[in-house]
């Protein structure tokens, strides 16, 4: 049986407030949006694994550390969605089109992507450790350091030193992750989710 359970506003709130994070009162107020939505709040409790974890329309919470053994997706089959994590979060990959909060250290061990059309933030309170980075158009946040390989950036990407600058052109990524447009090589979303899923861990050509 899954760990998990419908909780108001009021329970989530409490929560956050008890973790007393650095982002603990832009939470409060973007939980208060998004659940005048959603209206449905999931929780986790304690230490939580799982395979895959995919947030759709319900707001996801998970009240202690998170591992997931693949992929964490979010917005799946809605417009935007909310994810929070008061603990640390490790997977394999992360693809993030909405609003995502962990209070913690964030371990990805191949790939981040993140695409809002520059709308919504991937909130870190400790450090991010990665390989990869793709920033099609998000915000991705750390507190603390960001430690990664190979960073493509549209948008915005800073730790506690500021700006990440990107390495990678859009003519170095893989043809998996791109279309030709004009001659050029173009980075596309679905593309590069579709590899990401399908296993896919190179982006930069060799």
């Amino acid at each position: 049986m899954e760990n998990f359970k419908e909780i108001s506003l009021n329970d989530a709130n409490q929560l956050i407030n008890e973790n007393n994070s650095v982002f603990k009162d832009d939470l409060i107020s973007e939980l208060k949006g998004f659940y005048e939505v959603a209206g449905k709040i999931v929780l986790y409790s304690g230490e939580t694994n799982l395979e895959n974890l995919t947030v759709g329309n319900d707001i996801v919470l998970v009240n202690g550390d998170l591992n997931v053994a693949n992929i964490i997706e979010d917005c799946h089959q809605v417009d935007s969605s909310m994810f929070i994590v008061l603990g640390n979060v490790n997977c394999k990959s992360l693809i993030t089109l909405s609003s995502m909060y962990i209070t913690g250290d964030l371990n990805v061990a191949n790939v981040i992507l993140g695409d809002s059309l520059c709308d919504y933030v991937l909130n870190v309170g400790g450090n991010i450790v990665t390989k990869t980075i793709l920033d099609y158009g998000h915000c991705i946040i750390a507190e603390k350091k960001i430690t990664v390989t190979d960073v493509f950036s549209f948008n915005s990407i800073e730790d506690e030193n500021g700006a990440i600058e990107e390495n990678m052109e859009s003519d170095e990524l893989v043809d998996e992750i791109t279309e030709l447009d004009d001659d050029e090589k173009m980075k596309d979303l679905s593309k590069t989710i579709d590899y990401i899923k399908s296993g896919g861990e190179i982006f930069k050509v060799a």
